[in-house]
């Protein structure tokens, strides 16, 4: 490009320096972060190897907790009033879990136990992300808290359903609700919900719990971004509880009816 050129394109497109600053600022901090927790990182990778047959490449382990931290320290906004080594963690183990589902290394006995942390985390994330750009009053504070709490509990009972389906996992040491009718109730609740989802919402599911795709794999399925993807996700959730507790309260009822027939 002829200095005439460069001189029109720097006139047409000029550098603000106050831009490239910000910019430069924001790859120091990020540079700082990486390096204080790569230990932390390192860490997270060795306990989750302890847990795994000595077949295992410890390396590889590490090095998906690496990229772990880099995606942390990437997407990282003090905003979310989070302690930046709490929103690490969940990255980090995130990203190990990510690669051993992919090299077949996830025990069966852990899967419930990862799908879970892996869930909670994506929609703990959308959550902190909606609530440093939406400003709420105490009252919508108390019942967003109530729907985290609903979700979760969402979560775990999709997890520890899908591991049973899709892994057949017989886990002798498991705590006895797991084997009480009420549990086994809920469940079929939950199976009854998710299929009154939403289409997308309920491919979403199924892909992410049941067919071991990864939240980013099943919104590339569905043909959306990630952060729809997120959103799907925990729009989903939300609904699958408010279905369950309809469909818990028809089974009330009609049981009600059963043993005091008018």
């Amino acid at each position: 490009m002829s200095r005439t050129a460069t001189q029109r394109a720097v006139k047409k497109n000029p550098v603000n320096p106050v831009t490239v600053n910000a910019a430069q600022e924001d790859l120091s901090g990020r540079d700082s972060l990486i390096e204080q927790y790569l230990p932390y990182a390192t860490s997270i990778a060795n306990k989750v190897a302890q847990t795994l047959s000595n077949d295992a490449d410890i390396e590889e382990i590490i090095c998906n907790a690496r990229l772990g931290l880099l995606e942390a320290a990437k997407r990282f906004d003090p905003k979310f009033n989070v302690d930046f080594k709490t929103f690490a963690y969940y990255r980090i183990k995130g990203a190990i879990y990510d690669g051993l589902r992919k090299t077949g290394w996830i025990p069966r006995s852990l899967y419930s136990k990862i799908k879970f942390e892996q869930a909670a985390n994506e929609y703990l994330q959308t959550m902190a992300d909606k609530s440093a750009t939406t400003k709420l009053s105490a009252d919508e504070e108390i019942g967003e808290l109530y729907d985290t709490v609903n979700s979760l509990a969402s979560i775990y009972i999709i997890s520890i359903d899908a591991s049973e389906e899709t892994m057949e996992i017989e886990d002798k040491k498991a705590n006895d609700i797991e084997h009480k009718a009420e549990f086994q109730k809920v469940k079929e609740y939950m199976r009854q919900a998710i299929e009154e989802l939403p289409e997308k919402e309920r491919k979403l599911i199924k892909m992410y719990y049941f067919q071991n795709k990864t939240l980013e794999e099943a919104g590339q399925k569905l043909g959306l971004s990630k952060s729809w993807t997120s959103r799907l996700h925990a729009r989903a959730l939300g609904l699958l509880f408010k279905k369950i507790s309809l469909i818990q309260l028809k089974s009330q009822h009609q049981h009600r009816a059963a043993v005091h027939p008018q």
